[in-house]
């Protein structure tokens, strides 16, 4: 019974809903010569929405960089953690702001790299709107709050977007002396980020974090259901895929 409602619930809830009002339109349309086209519109919104759509996509930028050994990291000399969003003005355990979902993924890795490895910790992220808490700050509250001290903590607070946190994140290691660094972001915007860091001259120990796939897809009927997270999971992936060809045409 669990599984039968997990699947009515996924086709009453957006895109599911309107995947349905969708073929119900094609069904009073269907004699006109352009209902065809819903059909099309369908399909598309469809597998964009599916799980084995969105793994099939989003998994070859989580593999890229598999996650080193702590043995493998001896030789970095500070620990950089992106952001990834944050939230301005709402309550917290000890101040106001919070990290999103992927943020606070990316910045619990963080915390515990620094108590195996006892690095420093560069939180880059600062306002990406003039409304957004700074990404930066909220991090460095939260991992003193985590018991880092604060001889550990460097803010990078300029940067809003992730050529942003390349570009500023050298001048920090410039500025510290550091000639390697680990580097945490999700998975999924691993490569993309190699490749800004690379591009800028940082020598980087990929870490990635905050995974959206299990290692095997299973392909059951839940991998053919429409959800707003697979639909989410793949405009994900096509973002990054955009922003690596845009690196590479040196558009960014």
């Amino acid at each position: 019974m669990l599984i039968i409602l997990k699947l009515l619930y996924a086709w009453l809830l957006p895109p599911g809903i309107f995947l349905l009002a969708i073929l119900l339109a094609y069904f009073f349309c269907r004699k006109s010569k352009n209902a065809r086209w819903l059909l099309y519109v369908f399909a598309l919104v469809y597998l964009l929405s599916i799980q084995a759509v969105s793994n099939f996509v989003i998994k070859p930028l989580e593999n890229a960089y598999p996650q080193p050994a702590v043995s493998e990291l001896k030789d970095a000399q500070a620990i950089v953690v992106l952001g990834g969003g944050s939230y301005s003005g709402v309550s917290d355990f000890d101040g106001e702001g919070q990290l999103s979902a992927d943020a606070a993924n990316r910045l619990f890795m963080g915390l515990r790299l620094h108590k195996a490895l006892g690095l420093p910790v560069i939180m880059s992220g600062g306002k990406v709107f003039s409304y957004s808490a700074s990404e930066a700050d909220v991090a460095y509250r939260l991992l003193k709050a985590g018991g880092v001290e604060e001889k550990y903590l460097i803010k990078e607070d300029r940067s809003r977007n992730t050529a942003g946190n390349a570009k500023f994140t050298k001048e920090i290691c410039g500025q510290k002396h550091f000639n390697k660094v680990v580097l945490v972001t999700s998975a999924y915007h691993m490569p993309r980020s190699v490749a800004f860091f690379q591009r800028e001259g940082v020598d980087v120990i990929p870490y990635p974090a905050d995974y959206r796939t299990d290692k095997k897809t299973v392909l059951n009927a839940f991998a053919f259901t429409p959800s707003a997270g697979c639909l989410y999971d793949t405009s994900t992936a096509v973002k990054e895929y955009l922003g690596l060809l845009a690196v590479k045409m040196g558009w960014q």
